[in-house]
């Protein structure tokens, strides 16, 4: 039975053990706060689930603690982030920083982020920018995970993609794997021991499991649309970055010797340069209010915008903690006994 955890007593000790893992203070604030977003979003497989992972990646030094960070404007609203092998969280919000910084300069800016490492919910970075007052959008390339339409074994990864606008209340995010479903679902159910669907992809002879252990592979969104797009943000994020791709990007978690190299891909635009920020807020509440209004199908309560059921999610969350499940719970206690920090 899961039990209810306060939030920010979660994020404490999140950021606690990462700067006992030598992660400087200010760096382990933004993985935590990163974290427990999600978790709070209802996102738990992309929560303090992945928190015994990074840990084992800081020690074996293919996630550096200290990297050092390297930002090139190349033209006018376009740049190049090196991260070096750091804390894709750190490394990430570095760029959506300068993405932003250079949004307000020329209307419009896109950053290309390499040798970057996995960096949580793309939507906690998407939901940092909107609510400065910018429209963002990230993507980010994963080790292969998605059988391509008509494949038979994965060559893409999972290949996540999040647009965002602000709002007058919650956020407008938009955060979406191109598989069918995203692979923290796949790394939840093993740390609790629980089976999968059988359709949520294939193990290595091609065949359905419900083992999680066993799985191989990932179906692609909507078939060849959904490999479609995958192949697009790997050319974003993998491509242009000179990063590698699919099959040649290191495994996550089984090749754990090796730094990721991943790739990633920002964009952003400066609303204001187009019409005042709350004119748009104004004009996209009406929106809203039009698509909530819309009576609901049977078996259904309502008609969501995106990222309106992790926003209503936050402020129950936040009030009634965060549930955490008997595994990951056990798994949390052992990572912070290391360090002498208790939950």
């Amino acid at each position: 039975m899961s039990q209810a955890i306060a939030w920010d007593r979660l994020q404490s000790f999140v950021q606690n053990v990462l700067v006992c893992a030598d992660v400087p203070a200010q760096d382990a604030a933004i993985v935590a706060e990163c974290l427990v977003t999600a978790n709070l979003s209802g996102i738990d497989t992309h929560g303090v689930v992945r928190l015994a992972h990074y840990i084992r990646r800081l020690a074996n030094g293919s996630i550096k603690t200290h990297p050092r960070l390297n930002f090139e404007q190349v033209a006018p609203g376009m740049g190049v982030m090196d991260g070096d092998d750091g804390l894709g969280h750190v490394v990430t919000f570095a760029a959506c920083t300068e993405a932003m910084r250079m949004a307000r300069e020329t209307g419009s800016s896109s950053v290309i982020v390499k040798n970057s490492s996995h960096f949580g919910m793309t939507g906690y970075y998407i939901k940092h920018m909107v609510e400065q007052g910018f429209v963002a959008m990230m993507m980010t390339a994963t080790d292969a995970f998605l059988i391509p339409f008509g494949g038979r074994k994965p060559f893409f990864g999972t290949n996540p993609i999040a647009i965002g606008f602000p709002t007058e209340g919650i956020p407008l995010i938009l955060d979406m794997a191109t598989t069918s479903i995203p692979y923290g679902k796949i790394t939840l159910a093993k740390t609790e021991g629980k089976s999968i669907p059988p359709d949520w992809g294939f193990d290595a002879e091609g065949n359905p499991t419900t083992d999680p252990n066993a799985i191989a592979g990932l179906h692609p969104i909507a078939g060849p649309k959904g490999s479609g797009l995958a192949m697009v943000i790997d050319i974003f994020c993998s491509l242009l970055a000179g990063m590698p791709w699919g099959p040649h990007i290191n495994k996550m978690y089984t090749e754990m010797e090796q730094p990721r190299k991943l790739g990633h891909f920002i964009a952003v635009w400066d609303i204001s340069k187009l019409m005042p920020v709350e004119v748009f807020k104004a004009n996209l509440a009406a929106m809203i209010g039009e698509l909530n209004a819309i009576p609901p199908a049977q078996g259904f309560t309502k008609v969501y915008y995106p990222g309106q059921v992790e926003g209503e999610k936050r402020e129950l969350r936040r009030a009634q903690g965060i549930p955490i499940d008997p595994g990951l719970y056990r798994e949390l206690i052992q990572v912070g006994a290391q360090f002498g920090i208790t939950l």
